[in-house]
């Protein structure tokens, strides 16, 4: 399998909204996006110790810093 075939993690968030936000906006961009759901163990205030995130994989690397610069530019423009 050669480095264009492979999947790379692009974003972790615990925010399920920001994560299918993210996926969106980077497909509608024109990257292949596999979302993965990863269990992580962290204390909530209610007691809980488990948490869920979404894991971003970008398919075909070769497109990663194109495709971060498209995640760091949504995220720069929520926090603003």
């Amino acid at each position: 399998m050669n480095s264009r075939s492979m999947a790379r993690k692009i974003y972790s968030t615990s925010d399920q909204l920001l994560g299918s936000y993210l996926r969106n906006l980077l497909e509608s961009a024109g990257y292949s996006v596999l979302t993965q759901q990863t269990r992580v163990e962290s204390l909530q205030p209610d007691g809980n110790p488990m948490d869920w995130h979404s894991e971003l994989w970008l398919i075909g690397d070769s497109d990663m810093a194109m495709a971060q610069q498209v995640v760091q530019q949504a995220l720069a423009g929520e926090a603003g």
